[in-house]
């Protein structure tokens, strides 16, 4: 395993990728336990969530639910307290305003393709609840997270497309023509804070920095 992989490697509690997650999440932690101050319960819709990464954040907390939202169910061992697995799509939420008491989301709207997604993405999430806390890894940090290759994410997506069809990159699998390396390179897509700023203009854009330099962005509106 690469050094890169080892430092981004979620599945290890303690590794370089969930401290740093603990760090940007202690912030994110305070603004639900205020919530919490005037709530008996809360529920919390995670899209794209996972048990894992709440447990690697040290999450704990039996008032409240969190449902955790998939395109298809994740396999778990066994029914854990406090989380409820659910399938859906994030851009045709199935639920109505009011059935949640936060959304919350870690590095999935880059997933979700170009326009009209991205922004049909938070408009989704606005009209189920109007508070949340959607995170983004920031296009200007150097090494790009799915690719696990520095600069990736400036390289224009013609030339990513040719790359995708000679060679398995991480996050992005090795594909037989160039139309779909092409759909596969554009199906990631990251941002700067002023565009994600402009998916979420009522947010505050919370920036964790590594070395100086912006490493993800998270709009928060409480």
């Amino acid at each position: 395993m690469s050094l890169f992989k080892i430092w981004v490697d979620h599945s290890k509690k303690d590794s370089f990728v969930n401290t740093i997650r603990k760090k940007r999440f202690a912030y994110q932690k305070l603004l639900i336990e205020k919530l919490l101050e005037t709530k008996d319960t809360i529920k919390i819709l995670d899209i794209g969530g996972e048990i894992e990464f709440w447990k690697h954040l040290g999450w704990e907390n039996n008032r409240c639910t969190i449902y955790l939202l998939n395109l298809e169910a994740v396999p778990t061992i066994k029914p854990t307290p406090g989380f409820i697995q659910i399938t859906g799509n994030a851009l045709a939420l199935p639920f109505e305003q009011g059935e949640f008491d936060l959304i919350f989301s870690n590095s999935v709207i880059e997933h979700v393709g170009s326009y009209p997604n991205q922004e049909l993405f938070a408009t989704e999430t606005k009209r189920i609840c109007n508070r949340y806390m959607i995170q983004t890894p920031s296009i200007w940090f150097p090494l790009e997270p799915h690719s696990l290759i520095p600069f990736f994410q400036v390289i224009p997506h013609s030339l990513r497309a040719f790359l995708i069809m000679l060679f398995n990159i991480n996050y992005f699998p090795k594909q037989k023509t160039y139309k779909a390396a092409l759909a596969t390179s554009k199906s990631t897509l990251m941002f700067s804070k002023k565009r994600f700023q402009a998916l979420f203009p009522e947010a505050e854009i919370q920036v964790e920095r590594l070395f100086g330099i912006p490493k993800s962005y998270t709009a928060i509106k409480m």
